[in-house]
């Protein structure tokens, strides 16, 4: 409410009260209002309407906020460390094979007829013995007949056949006949040569015709 319409609204009132006094009889006649005091009326009334005004205004707006906003800074994204892959080592064992353990001798089987042959049971003494120079030693030869024909006496015979001569003798008969399955002992006496080195020598039992087995024996002079 502004100055100019409280003006109008004391001038309407002092109107109203001067025509009440000359209506109604008996009522005394109103005083003229002082300038001063009006004026000082309408300086208070102003300041009061101001006031309300102001609390009006204040009822209206937001209550003011002491505490600041908080501003969120941006978070960080956690990185994902990648685990680490797993490596599989096949471990594979390697096997070495143990070597297996030859004869000392080994006879060839061999024969004009189907069937005709013989197994090396036993040698003595191993291949790869040494001895010293002209050293005597004994050979035995253990062979069964695994034929099936009887080995005859009269026909076969055990003689030395290759390699270097050792012997004392150069060919051995047979004691008695040896049937399909029996076995026989050879013994052949020898002498060491006189110089070092590796000496073999080979025997065959059999004919002049047929061949039923070789065996052979090596030795080290030293």
């Amino acid at each position: 409410m502004n100055v100019q319409t409280i003006k109008k609204i004391l001038l309407l009132i002092s109107a109203l009260f001067l025509a009440l006094a000359c209506v109604l009889p008996g009522v005394p006649s109103p005083v003229a209002p002082d300038p001063t005091a009006v004026r000082d009326t309408i300086q208070t009334i102003v300041v009061a309407t101001a006031g309300a005004a102001q609390t009006q205004t204040a009822l209206v707006l937001p209550p003011p906020s002491d505490t600041p906003t908080a501003t969120f800074l941006p978070s960080l994204t956690p990185t994902e460390t990648p685990s680490p892959t797993a490596t599989i080592i096949f471990i594979i064992p390697t096997f070495t094979s143990t070597p297996t353990a030859t004869s000392p001798a080994t006879a060839t089987q061999s024969g004009g007829n189907a069937g005709d042959g013989c197994e090396l049971v036993d040698q003595s003494p191993a291949n790869g013995t040494v001895y010293d120079s002209r050293e005597r030693f004994n050979v035995e030869w253990t062979m069964r007949n695994t034929s099936d024909e009887t080995w005859n006496a009269d026909s076969i015979d055990f003689f030395h056949s290759a390699g270097r001569d050792m012997h004392e003798s150069d060919i051995l008969d047979l004691p008695n006949n040896v049937r399909p399955g029996r076995e026989i002992t050879f013994r052949v006496e020898m002498r060491a040569p006189g110089n070092d080195g590796t000496y073999t020598s080979t025997w065959t039992l059999g004919t002049g015709r047929e061949t039923l087995c070789r065996v052979s024996v090596r030795i080290i002079v030293r």
